[in-house]
């Protein structure tokens, strides 16, 4: 494992609450986020911030950090190859395009296999102290395999997650980008969006409820690493962002109209849709 955080971390404990025998390794840049991994006693065969040693006999190694990292971290990687066999490189980034584009090839040049993962699950809060090991039971896994013809290695890693309780399939890498774009990355904007407009006029959020909370819960995730997602994604990001604008002029026209009728159309037809999820 190569960045022990909150997906990093929830990983290393499912493997180990499931599997215990597993030999697992882990990477981290810094010293501190290494001593942090020890104080998890049994968590981590080995910690250290030796990249060659941390994938000293790895048969899957995982990419745990921030997209922009891995290019760097990648390229310090001798050779992914294990006694002449190729080892399975996988990610765990919210945006796909460009780390197959990128980490792909740089993956391929030092003898390894890379084929894209994303855990659709997480959390506001960052860190391997909020690691869960059941952070990926029934969570849905998408792979974008087209990096990699091996379809044998495609089930492996299939399996690997599945193992681990989650829900796999396989898709385009730009079918996942405009997807997420959709269902993660349009709801970040939207919670910061609601909290810089409410919370910036006035200390009304002290009256609040559940609802205020829970619809801007996910805009207390680190900013660092939500421009980065935002950043990658810009393109489909942008497109989803002009169809809410829309979406929300339409709403503006009913209630500067007065449009009863329209606003109970709108209400139901919403109500419908979130109670089919």
């Amino acid at each position: 494992m190569l960045g022990p955080g909150l997906i990093g971390g929830s990983v290393l404990k499912a493997v180990r609450a499931r599997f215990p025998e597993t030999e697992l390794h882990s990477w981290a840049r810094r010293p501190g986020a290494v001593e942090q991994l020890q104080g998890f006693p049994g968590l981590v065969d080995c910690a250290t911030d030796d990249l060659e040693k941390a994938i000293e006999g790895a048969d899957l190694v995982i990419l745990a950090m921030p997209t922009g990292a891995m290019a760097s971290v990648v390229g310090r990687v001798r050779s992914f190859s294990r006694a002449g066999e190729k080892v399975i490189v996988t990610d765990v980034g919210s945006v796909k395009q460009p780390v197959v584009e990128e980490i792909g090839p740089l993956v391929t040049k030092r003898e390894g296999i890379f084929l894209g993962s994303h855990p659709m699950a997480g959390s506001e809060k960052t860190g391997l102290e909020f690691a869960d090991e059941d952070l990926l039971e029934e969570a849905a896994v998408i792979l974008t395999p087209e990096a990699c013809s091996d379809r044998a290695v495609e089930e492996k890693l299939k399996q690997f997650w599945e193992l681990l309780g989650a829900r796999v399939s396989s898709m385009d890498a730009g079918e996942h980008d405009r997807m997420v774009a959709s269902i993660s990355h349009l709801p970040h904007l939207v919670a910061a969006s609601l909290v810089r407009v409410v919370m910036g006029e006035g200390d009304y959020v002290r009256y609040s409820g559940g609802g205020f909370r829970d619809t801007t819960r996910v805009s207390a995730g680190p900013e660092d690493m939500w421009a980065g997602i935002l950043t990658d994604n810009h393109e489909a990001v942008s497109k989803k962002l002009g169809d809410l604008i829309e979406e929300l002029q339409i709403w503006k026209g009913a209630l500067d109209s007065l449009d009863r009728e329209s606003l109970l159309r709108f209400l139901s037809e919403a109500r419908k849709l979130r109670e089919a999820l």
